[in-house]
């Protein structure tokens, strides 16, 4: 495994090979490499042909992947037009990319996300600033992770502040590492696999349920095709899948025999969730027209209390673990979201002065032949691709 630093001094391999082939594909590693020049602290985690873009002082976020080198496709979205407007140091909320970490819960008594007094409606959103504006800094760093942390101040809407300090440690796999983590052989596809471990300390008074609670959210923003499907392995069967922004009709969701697959094509806007009780810490997609298999894993507190970031909500503490979001391109609503999200939420506790919150997600992206894809699924999802319905 190796890193290279993009900067004027420790750039110079991964520089060079940019030099050497100018005309990457819009879609590859390479190029959006190439975009994201101007991310202070970005590098290139590698491990093999497998490699990660990640900026620590973005507070440790992976912006995207490949699995087979330079030229290989990109799995990961970030928002490049904030870049191109030079407008990204201050949106650090809007940049997206394929690992970031959040906060909940965004709707309800306890929102964060809006001022106290405010109607909660779009008009009336915003991120915090901390999720603004925040730069990280360096606490550690290897050829296979980087460690970042920085203190932030959030604001609830019962006007309670929580002030934190998040270190968050990034991680890319090793062959090896993946094969014994998913019990799997790697021979004949295409691999890559990160860890995004992120911990959040209590630095001020107490927290109490009775003045709100915050917990940790993973984001990971995908590129996606017509034909993607998301895979949800329920623990056990249910037609209680949370629903939001807009219903989910049959031609977007089915349920069969405890699993949910969700059509998750960046062409309409909308949101699922599931509830603690029917959860598994696991879940994925494939595209047959990608070749492609992606599989999230996380850290799950069974008994754990979880926000609910539902609108309009009347309970705060009855909430979702596993999120999609499926987003749109609408001009009209100012809608700019090709991409869909893998998310999970850490729970949320009345934490004392130092005491804290971790959680952590793993991602991994599989492109091969159907039969190796398959094997793979049917050993860690439990669910055989021939099964995933038409619709």
């Amino acid at each position: 495994m190796r890193i290279f630093k993009i900067t004027l001094v420790f750039s110079c391999m991964l520089i060079s090979a940019l030099a050497c082939n100018p005309t990457y594909k819009e879609s590859s590693f390479g190029y959006k490499l190439e975009v994201l020049k101007p991310i202070k602290g970005l590098e290139v985690l590698q491990s093999g042909k497998s490699m990660i873009a990640v900026s620590g002082p973005y507070q440790a976020r992976v912006f995207v992947s490949s699995s087979n080198g330079l030229e290989s496709r990109c799995y990961g979205w970030f928002n490049s037009s904030l870049i191109e407007s030079n407008k990204h140091s201050n949106n650090m909320a809007s940049l997206g990319g394929e690992s970031r970490f959040w906060f909940a819960p965004e709707f309800g008594k306890y929102s964060i996300f809006f001022d106290a007094g405010k109607e909660q409606i779009d008009e009336n959103m915003r991120a915090p600033n901390s999720l603004n504006n925040t730069k990280f800094e360096e606490i550690a760093h290897t050829g296979q992770s980087i460690t970042y942390g920085g203190k932030m101040s959030i604001k609830n809407a019962e006007n309670f502040v929580f002030d934190i300090d998040v270190v968050r440690k990034v991680s890319i796999l090793s062959k090896k590492n993946i094969e014994k983590e998913l019990s799997i052989n790697l021979d004949n596809v295409a691999y890559v696999g990160f860890s995004a471990e992120t911990k959040m300390i209590n630095i001020s008074k107490k927290w109490n349920k009775e003045t709100g609670l915050i917990s940790l959210w993973e984001l990971g923003c995908m590129n996606t095709s017509p034909d993607n499907r998301v895979i949800i392995p329920l623990k056990k069967e249910t037609d209680s899948i949370t629903e939001y922004f807009t219903k989910t009709t049959d031609y977007r969701m089915k349920v069969i025999n405890g699993v949910v697959y969700y059509k998750a094509d960046a062409n309409g806007l909308n949101k699922i969730g599931t509830l603690p009780e029917h959860t598994k810490n696991i879940f994925g997609s494939y595209s047959e027209e990608l070749s492609l298999l992606n599989i999230i894993t996380f850290n799950f507190d069974e008994t754990g209390l979880y926000l609910n970031s539902l609108p309009k909500n009347n309970n705060p503490y009855k909430g979702d673990v596993i999120n999609i979001f499926n987003g749109n391109v609408d001009v009209t609503l100012n809608h700019n979201w090709p991409f869909y999200e893998f998310e999970s939420s850490s729970s949320a506790k009345e934490l004392e002065p130092n005491e804290s919150i971790n959680h952590s997600q793993t991602t991994y992206h599989f492109e091969g032949e159907f039969n190796e894809l398959n094997d793979i699924s049917k050993k860690v999802l439990g669910v055989d691709l021939n099964d995933i319905p038409k619709f």
